[in-house]
């Protein structure tokens, strides 16, 4: 091979190069993608939302679970569980991933596995493991996790169609040895929860309610019904009941002596029957920190309102609750075992709300109300003292 064509051969070999190493860079420049600061990806899933200006209105409008648990599909929430599985497992025994186990989620205690770290946001919801995942928190969860629990480390967009989330719940709800009982559906058009003042999110109260309710979160509302065992405490009922039944002893006396009597007949009615004014003030003696009562406050937020502008949800509106006559919000319809109790005990005052926060089945039997309780009677005292501080108007007196 002579020295011309050994300089062809090199010149092509050479030429090749260049074009391969010119067209990298020249590709290199035109296709070029940042590496991102922080590697992974946050698994976010989003139903179509219904929309627009109408969204509010659509929020405020959704069906009540525990009408929706009758005909849910828990084969369809098997597929809607899909979009869990990458951080959650929910077999007996599975572990946790990015996520807590979900195996018998449905009324366990919220931020209770005891090898899952939790986020600071889900532990003060939690109230120390007092608030439950009943069929109304996992409702509202479900819904929107960062909305409904501020602070919460879940970086799932939520379900925002109602029925979706009812099929997700009622699939979780077979992922139990013992799953919980259904939410009894709401009567016609009433919102479930009729109690004057209820904590959705507590959970079972072993000394002052034989209730075991947490997953209902029907319990804020009639909604979730079914799982609150009415095992109702006598003893508040009976007290409550002697309390406003009081006033009758006197009755039967003449006429003459009934007036001499009216005094202590009309002490005995302090609670029972007192002007709508003074139960306001009872509730300032009782120790409360309407502070913290603001705080407990928030678990009924998902059934109850007050304030300015507060509107009946799945419970009636609480302006002005403390002294105001049981059973008689205006547009809202409750139970029939709510309104004869009335007949009987005609005032939310201060007394008959810790009995009724204590052990709502208990104190009204055949109550659609499905919530458990509050087990501490502090906490009971301060959502009390909170209530007071809103009058009719639902304008805030103080404190």
């Amino acid at each position: 091979m002579n020295s011309f064509e050994f300089n062809k051969i090199a010149g092509a070999v050479l030429a090749t190069i260049f074009v391969l190493f010119g067209g990298s860079i020249l590709a290199e420049g035109l296709f070029h993608s940042e590496v991102p600061e922080t590697p992974g990806y946050e698994i976010v899933v989003a139903e179509a939302d219904s929309g627009g200006a109408e969204g509010g209105a659509a929020k405020a409008e959704d069906p009540p679970i525990a009408t929706l648990l009758q005909t849910a599909d828990a084969e369809a929430g098997a597929g809607q569980f899909k979009k869990c599985a990458a951080c959650h497992t929910a077999e007996k025994g599975g572990a946790n991933k990015v996520g807590p186990h979900l195996w018998d989620v449905v009324d366990r205690p919220i931020a209770s596995v005891s090898d899952f770290a939790y986020s600071s946001g889900m532990k003060d919801f939690s109230q120390g493991g007092s608030v439950n995942w009943d069929y109304e928190h996992l409702y509202g969860f479900l819904k929107n996790p960062k909305g409904y629990v501020p602070g919460t480390a879940m970086g799932f967009a939520g379900l925002k169609d109602p029925k979706a989330r009812a099929e997700l719940i009622a699939y979780l709800r077979t992922r139990s040895d013992s799953p919980a009982p259904l939410p009894q559906a709401p009567a016609e058009g009433a919102a479930p929860a009729e109690t004057a003042v209820t904590d959705p999110a507590t959970t079972t109260q072993p000394e002052e309610s034989t209730n075991d309710a947490q997953a209902q979160a029907p319990a804020v509302t009639d909604t979730n019904a079914a799982q609150a065992a009415p095992g109702a405490e006598a003893a508040p009922t009976q007290a409550a009941g002697e309390q406003a039944q009081a006033p009758a002893a006197p009755a039967p006396e003449p006429a003459a002596p009934a007036e001499s009597a009216a005094p202590d007949a009309a002490a005995q009615q302090s609670d029972a029957a007192a002007p709508t004014a003074a139960a306001p003030q009872q509730t300032a003696t009782v120790a409360g920190d309407p502070a913290a009562g603001e705080k407990v406050f928030r678990k009924c937020a998902a059934c109850h309102a007050v304030g300015e502008g507060a509107k009946n949800k799945l419970g009636p509106e609480l302006n002005g609750i403390v002294g105001e006559k049981i059973a008689a919000v205006e547009g809202y319809k409750f139970s029939p075992a709510l309104t004869e109790y009335a007949a009987t005990h005609p005032t939310w005052t201060v007394a008959e709300l810790t009995a009724w926060l204590t052990d709502p089945k208990g104190t009204v039997p055949g109550t659609k109300m499905s919530f458990a309780g509050i087990k501490k009677p502090e906490d009971i005292a301060n959502i009390i003292a909170y209530l007071a501080t809103f009058d009719e108007t639902g304008a805030q007196t103080g404190n």
